[in-house]
């Protein structure tokens, strides 16, 4: 993504100045005057009521605004900064709209990629740019795949936790952006992040990770989540079974688990059976292709 340059053509608390006299004119609860407690108080403030130009028609202006209040903010040290970018981050994800969502999506990403590399903040910010992303359908402006997303973070990586928190987001975000075969390989790089003394813990997302899978109409190669940890972890219940079912075995095997188990696939799973049967035909058609390189229609009982 493309981001502006910035120019500083006045003295900081100028600008600041200039940004109240703009927002007080459009009716915000801001007085003109500098405060007296410095930049960051006058930042602070200006932050506040910063939600008071977002109104549609009036793009450009928007822009320049949110640019002018970046171009402050980070000439502020960052230990000072932090709670001025996440009141900031908490503003922009907020704006109503499209346009409006686009506007504060550049401006994220400026202040995104004025940070240091080593800044603690830029994980925050990014966190922010992917819900925003996510409201205006433009995922792949912030996000282009798991090594991207590394890189990123080289030189200050996020604890455990935090890039736990940010995989099961975008994770959510590409499924919802019909982003399958990208949402399945942040889930497995989500799983990755558990170990074995900690994989219970993952319950939850090994059991997202295998729905995802099997839901997906474009994902066949399920055999490396048998591998994984926390997938390892819910052996022996049935949505492992059935995962089973979908590498081992063929069709006639996932619908004798289906007659048994109609409620937990349709109801509490939420699996489409006649996608699952669709994806089984395939799947038993490959297992047959590979021990069977002439086929007969004998065999084709299998995926009828």
């Amino acid at each position: 993504m493309q981001v502006p340059p910035i120019f500083m053509e006045s003295p900081l608390d100028d600008q600041a100045q200039e940004l109240r006299v703009y927002f007080k004119s459009l009716g915000a609860e801001i007085s003109e005057e500098k405060s007296p407690k410095g930049i960051e108080d006058d930042l602070h403030k200006i932050i506040g009521v910063c939600e008071a130009c977002f109104k549609e028609g009036n793009e450009n202006e928007i822009e320049t605004v949110l640019n002018d209040i970046v171009s402050i903010m980070i000439l502020i040290p960052t230990e000072r900064a932090e709670n001025l970018i996440l009141a900031f981050c908490e503003k922009l994800v907020k704006a109503p709209g499209y346009k409006l969502g686009l506007v504060c999506l550049k401006a994220l990403w400026l202040l995104f990629q004025s940070l240091a590399d080593d800044s603690p903040m830029r994980y925050h910010v990014y966190y922010h740019l992917v819900q925003i992303a996510r409201n205006v359908d433009q995922v792949k402006a912030v996000y282009s795949g798991i090594d991207q997303l590394k890189q990123q973070f080289a030189s200050f990586p996020p604890s455990n936790e935090q890039m736990q928190k940010l995989l099961r987001l975008l994770h959510e975000v590409l499924l919802s952006c019909k982003q399958g075969e990208q949402a399945a390989a942040v889930m497995v790089e989500l799983l990755g992040t558990y170990t074995a003394e900690n994989a219970s813990a993952a319950r939850e997302d090994a059991q997202r990770c295998i729905l995802a899978a099997l839901a997906d109409p474009n994902t066949f190669l399920l055999d490396p989540l048998l591998a994984l940890k926390p997938v390892r972890f819910l052996e022996g219940e049935l949505i492992h079974d059935l995962l089973l079912v979908f590498v081992q075995d063929k069709l006639p095997a996932y619908l004798h688990f289906y007659q048994h188990h109609r409620e937990f696939v349709e109801h509490q799973l939420g699996l489409n059976h006649e996608q699952n049967m669709k994806k089984m035909r395939l799947l038993t058609f490959m297992q047959l292709a590979e021990t069977n390189p002439e086929m007969s229609y004998d065999l084709t009982y299998l995926i009828q």
